[in-house]
């Protein structure tokens, strides 16, 4: 049960002996955190592979991420006049020097189209949804310079809802938008900073935040720069009265809230917690796991606590509890893991594997440093099975020639020189018939060997064209 995973049990009564043979079972655990540290180690300059690679990483990564729902409340917005709504998420390109008169050129990836007020659920785009990264990274990351872009177009610049997919607006069709508009942004930084005090996100809670937005006059023009979209608002084309505002309502809440209200560990309550020590509480508990150090035939144990969902041995941050678990499963196979979560805790109890610590039989008194060590390379065996490929190919039965001088065989060169096919093994020669009966009539020495740069040349002058 939970008292019995994550609390030590009373210390036993041991005799002086029995003590020293318990200390000696629990350094067997002491071995395995060294070699951890020597692969780590090496891995520093030359890893195996990326730990944000790893897919319980992505997943964890992913869950992290903030999901912004944005959407107009009647109550709060008195003009009628306000839809259809465009709005972007949108981040102004570096490459861009704004001119007078003109906002900086903005590139978005996604473009949602409201057209009623969020009292009316049975209508179809009344929100629009976006994700960005989380919030300890909006400050240090890209998106610190997203902004939501809230666009209001006259009717002849309206985008009808056939190009809308969802509340997902194509982006070919935003072409259209060109003209007289409205227009007001909401920068994401603003919701960072607004965001990093809040206690309530971490558990997986939606957060309700409220903007004022003033939506100026302008003038839209859709740039398409590279095959991005993009697009500017220039103020010069048009009277600079007549603005107004807008109350936007904007939900807040990570992508893995539902994953987060599953889990025991997440539906602790805090009802007896102050509040001034409620923030202070959650972050003491995200990620902390206990584990258990089984030792002495499993009848004690030490404890341990780690943070961020950290391995016990190698301090690797696991980014979950089921990462956790794949890690230690996959990497400390040595060890045998029970994994138990509840609303008061996450623990992993940990116990040596029997058949995993036998040791090598190895004589009495002698250093198993200096036995014979046996080593098999692959590339040796890869050149032998090379060799025994050519042995096995059938032998090209060679014609002998009557030795010459080198000066007669200079010139007649040109009328016993050999040509090779691809669709015959044996080389063919222009008087094979009267070789071949000197082949069978006289016992001479072996020819001399040809020289490869003259082979080169003959094969090269009369070599097949379909090659």
């Amino acid at each position: 049960g939970p008292d019995h995973m994550c609390r030590q049990p009373s210390t036993l009564e041991l005799s002086p002996d029995e003590q020293l043979a318990a200390e000696e079972t629990f350094k067997l655990y002491c071995k395995p955190v060294e070699l951890c540290n020597v692969i780590q180690k090496r891995a520093l300059d030359n890893p195996a592979f990326l730990q944000r690679c790893l897919h319980y990483m992505i997943q964890a990564s992913r869950k992290k991420r903030i999901q912004l729902t944005v959407s107009l409340s009647r109550g709060t917005n008195t003009d009628h006049n306000i839809f259809p709504l465009y709005v972007l998420l949108a981040t102004p390109t570096s490459d861009s020097i704004p001119l007078e008169g003109h906002s900086p050129i903005y590139r978005f990836s996604r473009a949602c189209l409201l057209t009623s007020f969020t009292e009316f659920a049975s209508k179809d785009h009344n929100k629009a949804t976006f994700t960005i990264p989380d919030v300890k990274n909006i400050a240090t990351s890209r998106a610190c310079n997203l902004s939501i872009i809230l666009i209001r177009c006259d009717s002849e610049g309206q985008v009808g809802e056939n190009n809308c997919s969802g509340d997902h607006v194509e982006a070919s069709a935003l072409r259209k938008l060109e003209g007289k508009c409205f227009w007001g942004k909401i920068p994401i930084n603003l919701l960072g900073s607004s965001l990093e005090n809040c206690v309530t996100l971490n558990l997986g809670h939606t957060v309700e935040l409220a903007s004022t937005v003033t939506m100026n006059p302008s003038f839209l023009e859709p740039k398409f720069l590279e095959q991005d979209s993009c697009l500017t608002f220039c103020s010069h084309k048009v009277d600079a009265t007549g603005s107004y505002q807008l109350q936007v309502g904007i939900s807040v809440q990570e992508a893995g809230a539902r994953d987060m209200s599953e889990s025991p560990y997440n539906s602790y309550s805090y009802s007896d917690v102050p509040p001034s020590s409620l923030p202070h509480i959650i972050r003491l508990r995200a990620g902390n796991v206990i584990f258990n150090f089984k030792y002495y035939n499993n009848t004690m144990q030490k404890t341990e606590v780690t943070e961020d969902f950290a391995c016990a041995f190698c301090l690797v941050k696991c980014g979950s509890y089921k990462g956790l678990g794949c890690h230690l499963n996959s990497t400390h196979d040595l060890f045998h893991f029970e994994f138990w979560i509840s609303e008061e805790c996450q623990a992993v109890n940990v116990s040596l594997k029997a058949d995993a610590w036998k040791m090598e039989l190895v004589g009495k008194g002698v250093d198993p440093r200096h036995q014979t060590f046996s080593y098999c390379s692959r590339l040796k065996m890869r050149r032998r099975r090379s060799l025994a490929t050519v042995e096995n190919i059938s032998p090209v039965h060679p014609h002998i020639m009557d030795s010459v001088s080198p000066e007669d065989a200079q010139a007649g060169s040109s009328k016993d020189e050999f040509v090779q096919r691809e669709d015959d093994n044996n080389s063919v020669a222009p008087d094979s018939a009267e070789h071949d009966h000197s082949l069978n009539g006289s016992n001479l020495t072996p020819p001399t060997v040809l020289e490869f740069g003259k082979t080169r040349k003959l094969s090269a002058e009369r070599s097949d064209p379909r090659k």
